[in-house]
C-alpha cells in the first residue's frame, strides 16, 4: 500500500505548480477583465472563469493524494492575490476551489482518475467558488435566471478551460517521462 502522506518531491512539485499557476492567474486576469465587461451584461462573464481552478487540477491529477487540489489551489490564489490587487482575499477564492474540488476526489477514494473525474472536479470547484461569489458580491440581488445562468456557464468553462486542458497536458507530459516519479504513471483510469 502506498502512503498518503506527500513525500518532498510530490511536496516540491505541488508547490512549484501552484506558483507558476499564480503568476499564470495573475495574467489571466488581464483576460479575464477584457472580455468580462461584453459578457457580463449577458450573465456569461463566468465563460472565462475556468482557468483560475486549474491550480486544483493539475497537481492532483499527477499526484493523487489528499490535499493536493485545496493546498495548490489555495497558494496559487495568494501568490495571484499578492501580484494583483485581490489581496489576501484571493486565497478565500481559492481555498473553497480546491475545497470543491478535492470533495470530489475524496467521494472517489482518489482512486477514479479520468477525464470525467476531472470534469466533475471542476464542475464542484466552480460551484464552490459561485458560493462565495453569490455572498461576497450579493448576487441575491440579481433575478434568479441571471445567477442560474452565471453558475452555467462558470460550469462549462470549468469543463472546457480547466478539465479538458489539465487532462490533455498531463497525458503529454506522462509520455515524456518526466512524471514517472508520481502516481499518474501508474495510469490509475487515466
Amino acid at each position: 500500500m502506498t502512503s498518503k502522506k506527500l513525500n518532498i518531491f510530490e511536496t516540491v512539485l505541488t508547490c512549484m505548480l501552484a506558483v507558476t499557476l499564480g503568476v499564470a492567474f495573475w495574467g489571466w486576469t488581464f483576460i479575464y477583465e477584457i472580455f468580462s465587461p461584453f459578457l457580463s451584461g449577458i450573465g456569461l462573464k463566468y465563460l472565462t472563469s475556468g482557468p483560475w481552478l486549474l491550480a486544483a487540477m493539475i497537481p492532483a491529477f499527477i499526484i493523487r493524494k489528499p490535499g493536493v487540489a485545496l493546498a495548490a489551489e489555495t497558494l496559487a490564489a495568494v501568490v495571484q492575490g499578492f501580484l494583483a490587487s485581490w489581496g489576501l482575499m484571493s486565497g478565500a477564492w481559492g481555498l473553497v476551489q480546491g475545497l470543491g474540488a478535492e470533495v470530489v476526489f475524496l467521494g472517489l477514494g482518489y482512486k477514479k482518475w479520468n477525464i470525467w473525474t476531472l470534469i466533475l472536479a471542476s464542475m464542484f470547484s466552480a460551484t464552490f467558488s459561485y458560493c462565495l461569489d453569490f455572498f461576497y458580491y450579493n448576487y441575491k440581488s440579481l433575478p434568479i435566471h441571471l445567477n442560474f445562468l452565471q453558475w452555467l456557464s462558470f460550469l462549462l468553462s470549468g469543463a472546457v478551460l480547466c478539465a479538458i486542458p489539465t487532462y490533455l497536458l498531463c497525458l503529454r507530459l506522462k509520455k515524456t517521462g518526466l512524471l514517472n516519479n508520481f502516481r499518474i504513471i501508474r495510469g490509475d483510469n487515466a
